[in-house]
Formats: C-alpha cells, structure tokens, sequence
C-alpha cells in the first residue's frame, strides 16, 4: 500500500514537472486591495522570528492536490522555515517541478515565498525553542542549503539525501531538538511520516499570525 501511495503521489508530481509551466492569467485587483495584500504581508514581517515556520496554500493544481495529502487539515499546500537574514525574513523551502529547476533547496525573501499572486493565505507559527536549539537549527538548515539538499519527487520519508517540503522542515526541526519530535513521525497511515499539517497541529506548535489575501 506505501509503494502504491508514493508511486502515485511521485507519479503526479513527475509529469507536473515535465510540462512546461503556463502563463498565468494576471489576477484583476484595484488599487485598495494591492495595497492591502502588500500590507498583510508587512505586518507579517513585523511579527517573525528566526525559526518559526512559514506555510502557504497556493491557488494551482499542485497545490490543490499537495492539500488532498494532508491529514486533517487543508488550510496549506506547502512550508518552510524562516531565518531573519540582514535584518531580513527569508525562507528555506523544499521545493521541485517547473517552480525550482534546480531541485535545490530554496531562500526566498518572504514576499517572494507569500506572493499573493501564486497563494490565497498563510500563516506562522512557532515551536518553543531554547537558544541552544535555535542556533542547531539554524546550522542543520544552511548545512543543507549549503549541501544543495534536492527535492524528493518519489517523496520518500526514508531518505535524507533527498526531502519534499515537510520533510525538510520535521527533520530540521527534530535534529535541532535531538530527536524529540521522532514520536511524532506516522508510520500506521498513508501518507507515511509527516504531512504539512502535521507540523502545524502538533501541540508544540503556535499560531502567530494568518493572513488570507483580498483580490
């Protein structure tokens, strides 16, 4: 049944990835709104902190069908971690297809993460964690974009060499903590190990703030 699972789920993703992207029809805002989506994200800016967990829930296919994997809750499609970088939020996410030709890890100015344009909402949160835990976080996730860490189209929970976005995200985490989110880990259902909202609803996690867009 796992074999099943991730060769269709893999299977999906692999021929999203092999078509070329589309262009997207321009969304038609007025001015209030533009302003308004601009602002939500500023005022988000204001809020992160080095660590916290970032997660959209874009308007495409791919999203839609990353949100049918989730567990119990489909508010979001995808995630990464934030680092205040310069005095700036960016982003480490795992990311494949047409979106990331590289395959490689990914740091992106948070606007650029949340763009309106490509999501309808987001939202951080944040895991309590001591400062001894924070600065292992930190060295595990830019040893991996160091590393050039490439997406794992056959989403495989198994292996560390490759890692879709959740992955990423739990295995970063746990390392920072020595282990102490491994219960955590699913191995009873489908999809096996952590879904996108399994990090979300875990009880360590708060909500810092949500933001839907306006168009």
């Amino acid at each position: 049944m796992k074999r099943i699972f991730l060769l269709v789920l893999s299977l999906f993703f692999i021929a999203y990835a092999c078509n070329d992207k589309k262009e997207k029809p321009a969304k038609t805002n007025n001015g209030g709104n533009t302003i308004s989506n601009a602002a939500r994200i500023g005022n988000l800016k204001k809020l992160v902190q080095s660590g916290d967990l970032i997660f959209r829930n874009g308007n495409d296919e791919v999203s839609r069908a990353a949100r049918s994997f989730n567990r119990k809750d489909t508010s979001y499609s995808h995630c990464g971690i934030i680092f205040i970088e310069n005095d700036s939020p960016f982003v480490y996410h795992a990311l494949g297809g047409t979106y990331n030709p590289s395959q490689k890890l990914m740091r992106q100015p948070i606007e650029a993460f949340a763009d309106p344009a490509e999501n309808n909402s987001i939202g951080i949160y944040r895991y309590h964690l001591t400062g001894k835990e924070m600065i292992k976080l930190a060295e595990v996730v830019h040893d991996y974009h160091r590393s050039g860490l490439k997406f794992d189209l056959f989403f495989n929970f198994q292996s560390d060499n490759v890692m879709y976005c959740s992955e990423f995200v739990f295995k970063s985490l746990n390392k920072a903590v020595d282990g102490r989110y491994t219960s955590y880990i699913r191995t009873d259902t489908m999809p096996y190990g952590v879904t996108t909202d399994d990090l979300y609803l875990n009880p360590d996690s708060k909500l810092v703030k949500r933001e839907v867009f306006q168009y």
